[in-house]
Parts: structure tokens; C-alpha cells; sequence
């Protein structure tokens, strides 16, 4: 399955994304417009991982 989180790079959306990727074979697609609360350093863990789109 396919998976479109909006806001990955948050607190929440991170915690999620890190979650899905860790307990399932889904892939996930990464929408974030990066403001303030955006911190792609919460995701360094798995942006190499290939069933992950930023």
C-alpha cells in the first residue's frame, strides 16, 4: 500500500512516518512545505530506505 502523509516532517508526522516504516511494508510518499515546524533531520533515519518518497 501506498501511504500520503501531509506534514511528515513534524513532530507527529515524523513520529508516524518512523513508525509505518519500521512496523509494515507499506511505502510512503512525504508532502511538507517546511516552515517553522519542519525538521527533516527527524527523518535522516530512514530517507535512504526506498519505500520512502520525500
Amino acid at each position: 500500500m501506498k501511504i500520503l502523509v501531509t506534514g511528515g516532517a513534524g513532530f507527529i508526522g515524523s513520529a508516524l512516518i518512523r513508525h509505518i516504516i519500521k512496523n509494515t511494508k507499506d511505502n510512503i510518499i512525504n508532502v511538507d512545505k517546511l516552515t517553522y515546524a519542519g525538521n527533516l533531520e527527524s527523518l535522516a533515519s530512514i530517507e535512504q530506505s526506498d519505500r520512502y518518497i520525500f
